[in-house]
């Protein structure tokens, strides 16, 4: 009996039908191998990968992601991106996010700062792109996360520390300059530079020190790179520089090789010592006077040592009765006395009034025996040209600042009048003795012109004239003038008209000695009673035949 047909094509459909389910067995085998496979990878990568819907809310993410945020998975499945990044992360984020959704094309690199569940921030560098459906519409977004914290924080440290290098660099009073180690050459300069040297950054940039002659003994430098070569650093070396204008400085320098843009640099910080260098060699000594001076010397030395001792048991009295100093609150807590009592009872009784008064009169008596030095030693320092109208401008702008409340002297309301020749006078000269021998001319003009019997308009005329030989300051004011007897004294060692305890007498004739035997010049005055002063210098130049005026 034949078989009907209708079964066979039945059985036929049902071998099909059992192939087609072996394969979609073996199909979801494969698939949930692959899913396993792919979450093994994405559970094992060290950067976060995430997925959000269309809204901003977790779908899908690995552990790293979970790591990176600190949350737990079920906390993180649906949770919104803007409940762990601050509004303006999310503002910048939706941003993005809806660039990405309107081009469809992927943002390779941005960066989320992002707040953990423990509250600390993370900086993340991701990429965001878009998942779309089998239809090809958006359904949402993905993107790979790398946690680049430690980076950036670095990165801010490195600023921080760079901009806190160039804070320092720039501020500073002290003259800081960075010169290439290969050939010297000007790298960077700071203020302080600028203004102790007088140069701007623009005149030295790819210029070298030897370029713009700034080390007035090359060797001085030469030195100092040999050392720098050598032990990689320099510390207070004293030499002297050039600045723009030929004024010579003193300066303390200190040096070393530093990495700067990939190669070696040195980093110079001079600080400006030519004020107490100046201080320091400030009186001019003659052998005129080898009797006085010979006998004031001697006295002075056996004065000098315990007159040191005293202005500093001074300052260490002053220091150890400081409400500030930490050891001095130490001590009084031990023996049970408040700090702040014993500087009530030192105020009622005066006592730091005390001190100071000690220290100015100890002060007093360093600048006398200072001055009765002056006859007894040589000045070492090295003559320079300068010119001297700047030297009498300079000098000026120093008077300018002279405000003594004692004697209710205030330089400012002098007026200064200005009566030079257009030639620039330059002469040989240690500038600093020059400028003291002005300023002491000065200021005995300013104390005369606020005597309180004067009843004028206080005025100084500074005339600076050129003759065959040389150059003529004369120093004029409309003061009380000078009697002929005191006229003819007014350059002898220890004469002063000034009361007890104002004046050493020696001011004008240390100038008298800085003028006439150190720079082989003239110094005198001219004055009549109530007719004012004229004090006149001249300086040779160096040459007889530099100028023929």
């Amino acid at each position: 009996m034949a078989e009907n047909p209708s079964y066979e094509v039945l059985k036929q459909k049902v071998k099909e039908l059992e192939k087609e389910v072996l394969s979609c067995n073996r199909l979801k085998t494969e698939l949930e191998a692959s899913r396993e496979k792919h979450q093994t990878i994405l559970d094992n990568i060290v950067e976060g990968y995430y997925e959000v819907d269309l809204q901003g809310n977790f779908i899908f993410f690995n552990n790293a992601m979970q790591d990176i945020l600190g949350f737990e998975k079920h906390e993180m499945l649906g949770m919104n991106n803007q409940a762990f990044m601050e509004k303006e992360t999310a503002r910048k984020v939706f941003k993005t996010f809806n660039q990405v959704f309107q081009t469809g094309k992927p943002s390779k690199t941005f960066d989320w700062v992002l707040i953990r569940k423990d509250g600390k921030k993370r900086y993340i560098e991701t990429s965001i792109s878009l998942i779309r459906s089998v239809e090809n519409n958006p359904i949402g977004f993905r993107g790979i996360a790398r946690d680049v914290t430690e980076i950036r924080q670095a990165e801010m440290a490195l600023r921080e520390s760079e901009e806190k290098f160039r804070l320092t660099f720039m501020t500073s009073p002290d003259s800081i300059n960075l010169n290439r180690l290969s050939d010297g050459m000007f790298i960077d300069i700071n203020t302080g530079f600028t203004q102790i040297m007088g140069y701007t950054r623009n005149d030295v940039l790819s210029k070298t020190s030897a370029e713009l002659n700034i080390w007035v003994d090359i060797k001085d430098r030469e030195w100092m790179v040999a050392q720098l070569k050598k032990h990689g650093v320099v510390k207070n070396m004293e030499a002297r520089f050039r600045s723009k204008d030929g004024t010579i400085r003193h300066g303390l320098m200190s040096a070393s090789i530093i990495r700067f843009e990939q190669e070696d640099v040195i980093l110079s910080i001079v600080r400006d010592i030519t004020e107490q260098k100046r201080t320091q060699e400030v009186l001019i000594q003659s052998e005129k006077m080898l009797s006085v001076g010979g006998l004031a010397a001697g006295m002075a030395h056996e004065i000098n040592n315990p007159l040191a001792g005293i202005l500093q048991n001074a300052q260490v009295i002053a220091n150890r009765l400081s409400a500030d100093h930490p050891m001095n609150q130490k001590a009084a807590e031990k023996i049970g006395v408040p700090m702040d009592l014993i500087v009530q009872y030192m105020e009622q009784r005066k006592i730091f009034e005390l001190i100071s008064s000690l220290r100015e009169a100890g002060n007093r008596a360093a600048d006398i025996v200072s001055n009765i030095l002056s006859f007894s030693r040589k000045s070492d320092l090295f003559p320079s040209e300068f010119n001297i109208k700047k030297l009498m401008d300079a000098t000026i702008e120093i008077a300018g600042n002279d405000y003594d409340l004692k004697k209710n002297i205030d330089f400012r309301k002098i007026s200064i009048l200005r009566e030079y020749e257009d030639t620039a006078f330059y002469v040989e000269c240690n500038g600093s003795n020059i400028q003291q021998v002005f300023l002491n001319i000065l200021r005995n003009a300013a104390e005369a012109l606020f005597d309180k019997k004067m009843k004028i308009d206080p005025r100084i005329i500074i005339r600076i004239l050129g003759e065959k030989n040389g150059v003529r300051i004369e120093i004029e004011d409309n003061g009380p003038g000078i009697e002929e007897v005191i006229r003819k004294r007014v350059f002898e060692p220890f004469f002063t008209t000034k009361p007890v305890g104002l004046g050493t007498g020696l001011g004008l004739s240390v100038s008298y000695f800085i003028i006439t035997e150190n720079h082989k010049g003239r110094i005198f005055v001219t004055s009549l009673p109530g007719q004012g002063a004229k004090f006149v210098i001249t300086l040779p130049f160096k040459h007889s035949d530099q100028q023929d005026l």
